[in-house]
């Protein structure tokens, strides 16, 4: 032992976000003492760690209103001032920041897939219980439903599968099962399979950067099993045939690409390990970033939020990035998706909105909107116990905002592998900003970890932590 039995540890810089290894132990001690070993709907992508946004839905945005079914696509950007669109199983929306305006029932379709605005009209990919079809809408109030099985030059009918969509200039590029599809809408030439990628593959996602798009596609068989993965890059005048060049992604699953600021992001899945990857395209290669337990999100399942992406996975939205340049790339579960099953985010109008439903009757769009209660968050495991000696937590100081009136989280010690847990200690008082408790309830401990829960708090006025000290000492083991 040495001469001076005291110990400190701080817990600051939570904009870490998890862990490197809580996507496989909630009890893991690898990494910083800002770092989250479990995190439910908590916003730390600043210098503060505090509430993630609660949900608002949008009016007749639910089963009371106009939206009846679950959404599955919604438009990334702003068609025109406080205007943009979305599909769902069955129909055509039209949305404001704060409203759904106008649905329109698209006869035949039993799955909406993606929208792409380009040349003043809106192109609507959707399945039908046979077959596949794109529609048109003028943006004003005429919708073709069967446009692209009648109208375009080499109109045909697509196939029934997953339609990840783009475009740029005049040209909109989408995945169609194992075709990747052209509409060029210049010369109106419509081509379906313009690509053939064989015999079990699908393209999973499709974006445009630098001259070239990006498709994505996974071949071999879906579910539990095995697949291979590559990224294909086209030349953009998507005329020719020939691909330019290509980064294989493995035994892996492609989910989504994404691309931020030049960078070019994917999140894909490994299937010998339950989970999936955020990582980036490096050359031929993928490189991983960080890790996390969940459903491999979908092309419609992302947006950007804050200078991070902002996806969807088993019904939360979680945010991968840095805030700014100079932070470290985090991975956070940062706010709730609505119902158990959530269909599609974007932020059209900088906040970003949210589908989902219930499985059943219920369903609804919203938007983040102040702050929620049901938050939580865990730091990673610290060990205490050396040799004979065990140690004894004396005091926790907590640094807040300065509080508001109701503001309030609740702070619990777990030790000894979180078996045993301290007395509940409450982060509150109007105008706060130091908090000092010395009564845990707790004798030697081998190791703990501190839990914030904010389920006691207030949905206007949070409680953001800046920073935590606890200060204990060692002592003789009996």
């Amino acid at each position: 032992m040495a001469k001076d039995n005291t110990w400190n540890i701080q817990l600051s810089n939570f904009f870490v976000g998890y862990a490197p290894l809580a996507f496989t132990n909630n009890l893991t001690e690898v990494g910083g003492a800002g770092a989250a070993s479990a995190m439910t709907n908590v916003d730390v992508l600043t210098d503060r760690m505090t509430q993630g946004p609660a949900l608002s839905t949008l009016t007749s945005g639910d089963q009371t209103g106009s939206v009846d079914e679950l959404i599955t696509y919604i438009m990334d950007r702003a068609v025109t001032d406080d205007v943009t669109y979305a599909i769902g199983a069955t129909k055509f929306y039209t949305l404001s920041s704060t409203a759904v305006t106008n649905t329109h029932t698209i006869s035949g379709c039993t799955d909406g897939e993606s929208i792409q605005v380009i040349k003043g009209n809106a192109y609507y990919f959707y399945n039908k219980a046979s077959g596949g079809e794109v529609g048109k809408f003028d943006l004003s109030s005429t919708y073709d439903d069967d446009w692209g099985s009648t109208v375009p030059f080499g109109g045909a009918s697509i196939e029934n599968a997953i339609h990840p969509s783009t475009s740029k200039e005049d040209t909109i590029v989408f995945g169609n099962g194992q075709y990747v599809g052209t509409y060029i809408v210049s010369t109106n030439t419509f081509a379906p399979r313009k690509l053939d990628f064989g015999e079990g593959t699908v393209c999973a996602d499709v974006i445009y950067s630098s001259g070239y798009w990006y498709l994505a596609i996974n071949s071999g068989i879906t579910g539990t099993n095995r697949t291979t993965s590559q990224i294909y890059l086209w030349a953009g005048a998507a005329l020719t045939t020939t691909l330019e060049d290509e980064a294989a992604v493995g035994v892996q699953r492609i989910g989504f690409l994404y691309v931020l600021n030049g960078t070019v992001f994917v999140a894909y899945q490994d299937l010998s390990s339950s989970g999936f990857i955020i990582g980036y395209i490096n050359g031929k290669a993928i490189s991983p970033l960080a890790r996390f337990t969940g459903d491999l999100p979908t092309f419609a399942q992302k947006t950007l939020y804050k200078g991070t992406i902002a996806f969807l996975s088993s019904g939360l939205v979680y945010s991968a990035g840095a805030f700014v340049d100079t932070l470290p790339f985090q991975l956070s579960q940062h706010a709730d998706g609505g119902h158990s099953t959530a269909g599609a985010i974007a932020a059209p109008f900088g906040t970003p909105m949210v589908s989902s439903t219930d499985g059943g009757s219920n369903s609804k769009i919203a938007k983040f909107s102040g702050y929620d209660t049901n938050c939580s968050w865990e730091s990673i495991v610290f060990p205490l116990s050396t040799g004979k000696y065990k140690g004894y937590i004396d005091e926790i100081i907590v640094h807040t905002n300065i509080l508001g009136a109701d503001a309030r989280c609740d702070l619990t010690i777990k030790a000894n592998q979180a078996v045993t847990t301290s007395t509940t200690q409450q982060i509150t008082g109007t105008g706060e900003t130091r908090h000092y408790f010395d009564n845990f309830g707790l004798a030697e401990i081998e190791d703990f970890k501190v839990r914030l829960d904010w389920s006691n708090g207030n949905a206007t006025n949070p409680v953001a932590i800046r920073s935590i000290t606890i200060n204990g000492h060692f002592t003789e083991s009996t």
